[in-house]
């Protein structure tokens, strides 16, 4: 079985492990009786409101991991089944696989990237399409290569 985590799982990780720290230093000075009370209080309430953030962030990321077996691949939230949106993860086995297709939409440049939209077609007429821009280029290619080699 290989999976595949996005890339910012990473970061988000990193940030939220430091936002912790500033959190529990932050609680250290608190107890350690500094002369300047406000500055322990600021590095507990950024470290704790960030932490938070940061760690509900990485936890909804860490739904969009994308695993692929020997009898299926598992797909993300947020995949579109006949144009509309799924918010569970989406189980295809490989013989309900007819075609692989990819569709380059170009981003605007400012708020979005050029990325592909990949369409399953399913033998039973469904159709499955999601992105996998979040994984990175090298993924991506990857992922198509291992379904279009899988295809019944």
């Amino acid at each position: 079985m290989k999976i595949y985590a996005p890339t910012a799982l990473k970061w988000l990780a990193a940030v939220t492990l430091v936002c912790g720290i500033v959190f529990l230093s932050g609680i250290i000075l608190i107890f350690a009786k500094i002369s300047n009370v406000s500055f322990s209080i600021g590095f507990t309430l950024l470290g704790g409101l960030l932490g938070m953030l940061f760690l509900i962030c990485y936890l909804a990321e860490r739904t969009r991991v994308l695993s692929i077996d020997n009898e299926k691949i598992i797909l993300p939230r947020g995949v579109s089944i006949n144009g509309k949106m799924v918010f569970q993860k989406t189980v295809v086995k490989w013989s309900e696989i007819g075609s692989v297709k990819s569709n380059f939409l170009p981003g605007d440049k400012i708020i979005s990237e050029d990325c592909f939209f990949h369409t399953l077609g399913l033998k039973d007429g469904r159709k499955v399409t999601f992105t996998l821009f979040s994984y990175g280029k090298d993924e991506e290619k990857d992922i198509l290569e291992t379904i279009k080699r899988n295809i019944v």
